[in-house]
């Protein structure tokens, strides 16, 4: 009996046999299909195209540059109400850390974490003081390219995933906006054990 996936072919004998991936190496969860996702038709110039984020529903959008992963966060925020909030990017911007911590000081961010590359300390070292001045103990610094923003609160679990950073970038993006709380789950326990392993 042969599985087939895509243009990929294996036996089952061959898949059983196959050598096993360590499993610090690889993170993965099955969660099957959500209730329905929505493909934004048009590039994004403004996250008030997303509309409104629904319970069930995965949002799927391209955007070129109209706004970074903290500025989707704060739209998604306005309809969660206050939540639990953990950024993970490659880069990060000085007025985006000032934003971030007038949203902690205003109550409608009730915790926040950052997992930020290594490499942030030496290209970009005036926001990553700014980083370490605002939120003391709330940073750490690892080898890391992922792109993700996790939003919790009770009512809440999203996950938006994507190639936005955050900071502002002409470029074109791609994101996913997860409701689904398995997937909120399983990146938040992947970040939580990373965030125990990175340095300051």
């Amino acid at each position: 009996m042969k599985l087939q996936f895509g243009s990929l072919e294996a036996t089952v004998e061959e898949r059983q046999n196959a050598e096993p991936v360590p499993e610090s190496k690889v993170s993965s969860k099955n969660i099957g299909i959500c209730d329905k996702d929505v493909m934004m038709a048009d590039v994004m110039e403004s996250p008030k195209w997303l509309g409104v984020i629904e319970q069930g529903v995965n949002k799927h959008f391209y955007t070129r540059g109209a706004f970074d992963l903290v500025q989707l966060v704060i739209y998604i925020l306005r309809q969660t109400g206050p939540a639990d909030v953990v950024i993970s990017s490659y880069s990060v911007a000085e007025d985006t850390l000032n934003t971030l911590h007038r949203m902690v000081e205003a109550g409608k961010i009730t915790s926040i974490r950052f997992l930020i590359d290594n490499r942030v300390r030496s290209i970009s070292p005036k926001p990553f003081d700014v980083m370490v001045n605002l939120f003391p103990g709330k940073y750490k610094c690892l080898s890391l390219h992922a792109k993700i923003a996790l939003i919790g609160n009770k009512d809440w679990k999203i996950s938006v995933i994507g190639s936005q950073n955050a900071t502002h970038n002409p470029k074109l993006e791609r994101g996913i906006i997860h409701t689904d709380p398995r997937v909120y789950t399983f990146d938040k326990e992947r970040l939580d054990d990373e965030f125990k392993q990175g340095t300051t």
